[in-house]
Parts: C-alpha cells; sequence; structure tokens
C-alpha cells in the first residue's frame, strides 16, 4: 500500500464525518503520511506525523472521536481503492517543527549574498509555541451548573463580542473544574465567527518559555516574540499564577497586556485563585487583572456530575444505565477532571468487556480509582462541626457578635469552608449570615497566617478537619 494514496483515500472519508473547519484543518490536515507497516495480527498500521504536540497526544487515545473516525474512515477507503476493507490503526508521532522565518520575506533578484548580508528579518520560529485549540471544548458540550452559569453566559458575550467589554476575562476555580474548557470555547467560537481571527491559547509556561528562548536567542527574536504575541486578536493564557515571583516575566506580560488590551483586543486567563490571592503577584498586575470582570467556577453539585456523564454517554453512543450514572456521579465529587477518567474506564468495559456494565462494576472500578460513595463535605456540615467542637451555635457563627470566643470559630468555619468544599467567596459569605466576600477572605488570611505560629490553633483546625472526614 503506497501511504500518500492511502492517507489521501482516508481523508477524503474523514472530511465527511469531522467539521471542515478549524478541526479538520488542525487536527487531520496536518498529518503527514510516512509509511505502512503490515502487523502479525492482519491489521496494517498507517504511520503518520505532525509538528503539533498536542495533535498527536489527540491521536494517541483510541477512544478520541478522530481516532474512531479514522477506524471507520479507513474500512471504508480500503474497500473503495483495493475492493476488500481492512482494518489499519494510525499512529500519530510529534515531529519538532523545524527552524522558519515568522514574517514573509519577499523574494528579490540579489544575490543570496547580498540577500544574507542585508535580511534582518527575525528567524527561529520553532521557539514561539504553536497555538492549538481543542475542538471538543466548546460551549454546547460545556455542561454548567447553577452557580456557573453567570461565568458560561459571561464567557459566550466575550466570545460574541470580544474586546468590546470584559477585558480581560479572568476564569477562577480549583483543578478539572472546566476553567481551560470554558477558555477554548472562547476561542473556537471566535475563530467560527471569523475564521481569519488571530487566535493564541498558551499555558503561562509556553509564556515563560518563548520569551526566555527569546531573550537567548538575541534582539530580533526578542522583537520576534514581542510582534507574534501582541499582534493577536484574542490572547488565552492558561494558569497565571504561575506568573507569580518572576519578576522579568511579569514586567513583559504587563506590556503584552497593555499592547494587546490597547488596540481593543480581548484577553482571558484562568487561575486557580483571585489575582488579589497570589502571593508574590505585582500589584499593577492584579490591577489590570481586576479591571474587567472575574468569574468563579466552582465544584459542580450531583445533577450537574449527572447531567455531564450522561451528555457524554450520548456524545459517545454508548448505553450505560442510568444507575451506573447515579453511582459515578455520587461518588465522584472532586472535579470534573475525575469525573471524566472513571466515565472512560466505565466505557472501555462496556466496549471491549463481553459482560454488561453493572452498578457492581462501576463500583470496582471506582474502588480501584480510590472513589467511594461519601458524605458531601458542604458549609452548614462545617459550620455544626466547627460550633459543636468550640461550644457555640451555628447562630452564633452566622451572627454579628463580634467577642473572641465566637469571632475565632467564626473564621475557622470560613477558613474549612474554602479549603473543603468549591464553594466561591460570595456564596461562603452568603452562608455565614449574609457577609461580604473580603470578610470571608480576611478570615481565611487571618486563620492561614496564625497556624504557622501558633500551635494549639493549628492543631484545633486539624483536629476538625478529622472530624469532618469521618
Amino acid at each position: 500500500m503506497d501511504p500518500v494514496q492511502l492517507w489521501n483515500a482516508i481523508k477524503e472519508e474523514l472530511r465527511e464525518s469531522i467539521s471542515t473547519g478549524f478541526s479538520f484543518a488542525n487536527y487531520v490536515d496536518t498529518l503527514t503520511p510516512l509509511q505502512v507497516l503490515e502487523n502479525k495480527n492482519n491489521t496494517v498500521t498507517l504511520h503518520l506525523s505532525t509538528n503539533h504536540e498536542q495533535v498527536a497526544d489527540e491521536w494517541l487515545n483510541p477512544s478520541s472521536s478522530y481516532y474512531l473516525a479514522f477506524m471507520q474512515a479507513a474500512m471504508t477507503a480500503t474497500m473503495k481503492l483495493y475492493g476488500q476493507p481492512t482494518f489499519i490503526v494510525p499512529s500519530v508521532t510529534y515531529i519538532s517543527p523545524q527552524p522558519t522565518s515568522l514574517f514573509e520575506v519577499p523574494a528579490t533578484d540579489a544575490a543570496p549574498e547580498q540577500q544574507n548580508a542585508t535580511d534582518t528579518s527575525p528567524v527561529a520560529a520553532d521557539f514561539v509555541t504553536q497555538s492549538i485549540l481543542n475542538p471538543e471544548f466548546r460551549f454546547e458540550t460545556f455542561v454548567s451548573s447553577d452557580e456557573n452559569r453567570e461565568a458560561y453566559a459571561v464567557a459566550q458575550a466575550v466570545a460574541d463580542n470580544p474586546g468590546t467589554q470584559w477585558n480581560p476575562l479572568l476564569i477562577y476555580g480549583g483543578v478539572g473544574l472546566g476553567k481551560t474548557h470554558l477558555m477554548q470555547a472562547i476561542g473556537n467560537k471566535v475563530l467560527e465567527n471569523n475564521p481569519n481571527a488571530k487566535v493564541k491559547f498558551i499555558t503561562t509556561e509556553d509564556f515563560i518559555n518563548d520569551f526566555t528562548e527569546a531573550l537567548r536567542r538575541g534582539q530580533k527574536e526578542t522583537e520576534a516574540f514581542k510582534r507574534e504575541y501582541r499582534s493577536t486578536d484574542l490572547l488565552l493564557v492558561d494558569d497565571v499564577q504561575f506568573l507569580a515571583g518572576k519578576e522579568k516575566i511579569q514586567e513583559e506580560f504587563f506590556n503584552t497586556f497593555n499592547a494587546i488590551t490597547r488596540e481593543n483586543h480581548q484577553i482571558v486567563l484562568t487561575s486557580d485563585k483571585l489575582p488579589k490571592e497570589i502571593p508574590g503577584l505585582e500589584m499593577r498586575l492584579v490591577t489590570r487583572f481586576g479591571q474587567g470582570y472575574s468569574a468563579n467556577i466552582t465544584k459542580p453539585d450531583l445533577p450537574t456530575r449527572v447531567a455531564i456523564l450522561r451528555n457524554k454517554s450520548d456524545q459517545e453512543n454508548l448505553n450505560i444505565p442510568n444507575d451506573v450514572i447515579d453511582e459515578i456521579a455520587a461518588a465522584v465529587d472532586t472535579n470534573v477532571r475525575d469525573l471524566e477518567g472513571v466515565f472512560n474506564q466505565v466505557a472501555g468495559k462496556l466496549r471491549f468487556a463481553s459482560q454488561p456494565v453493572t452498578v457492581d462494576t462501576a463500583r470496582d472500578i471506582l474502588e480501584t480509582m480510590n472513589f467511594k460513595r461519601q458524605r458531601a463535605i458542604t458549609i452548614p456540615i462545617i459550620q455544626d462541626t466547627v460550633a459543636k467542637f468550640f461550644d457555640v451555635t451555628v447562630q452564633d457563627l452566622n451572627g454579628k457578635k463580634r467577642n473572641k470566643e465566637i469571632v475565632v470559630p467564626r473564621q475557622i468555619a470560613m477558613y474549612l469552608a474554602r479549603e473543603l468544599t468549591q464553594d466561591s467567596l460570595p456564596q461562603i459569605g452568603r452562608a455565614f449570615g449574609g457577609k461580604d466576600h473580603t470578610t470571608v477572605m480576611h478570615s481565611t488570611e487571618k486563620i492561614d497566617n496564625a497556624i504557622e505560629n501558633d500551635a494549639l490553633l493549628a492543631d484545633q483546625v486539624q483536629k476538625i478537619r478529622e472530624e469532618l472526614s469521618n
């Protein structure tokens, strides 16, 4: 089999099953056929390469939409080419891109030596991170809880009218809750509305590495780096908390931020906490990050977890019983990433096991992954536990008394609510008698600092944690 002919035939079939826009262009059209190898089990492997690491990672997953679409497309393509269907497996290898010019240099009739002498265009585009969005991260695939509906609505508004309001948009919350999904959904929507828009998605680590490499290479490359980043229509930056403590990087990010927003272009950021809670982040960045809109993403509640699992089941055309979905949703209350991890294990059992998936099957998988049905720790449970520990009432914690016997337990309860739940600062404040979110922030900071120097207080907080875990 000729690898180029085979791949072209499969690509034509894939056009019918994968959207021809951003998804096909980045995850299919960028692949280069290398060779075809026959395997001992009467299957064939088509080896392909890509210059995009994220693309290779996506194709490594046998349950991804691209991998599954390829298998079906290959059967159809080989039937048309050779008269009989052949089972073909894709193998995509990441190959680091070779240095290329960041900017097109018009050809001239000058001699090569003369061109080299006068050419000042920066080269080394290989040090600039390639930006690829996950096409599955769309608004349609983001299941929003009631608490996250506001963040979802603001993200949609930004995608429809980037650069006009809420700039920057900061999405903050714990690990695995869908911040990156919502941020990339904005990028995908902007590209859907305007395919010519320059959208750049990076992690903060990418920005740090790109800038450091540009400085190492010299002045031309540093200027090329600045043009690359500052000319974007939409800049998406993941995990900005990692800017903390890096003064030189923060200065460059500050200048990049100003250049983009000055042109009324949009910036979207994610972080694990509010900018003012990030130690080592310069005040000018705290101010800039807070000048737009800060949207909190919280842990999904039980109905939302059920909806997420049913949504994924429908997307992958799997008939997972409702009692199995309910069992998983009740046991995995940490974050969306863990929830999807368990789902993938169940989906694998359903596809490849000879017996149907039952609640017992789900429980075995959950136990293997250290999940089990457990009582969720909520603010009322924390309030009740703290009140009993300090021999006060929940009404005291939620009231306005300012004596030390009440204030310290109240601050500890707020501290533990911030630590052990995914509730936002405003939500915690409302649960404590309608207090302002700044009061919650002050209380958590006060206890956090006091624990370092007060052994008795640290011991009390730890004992309450243990009581809650039991």
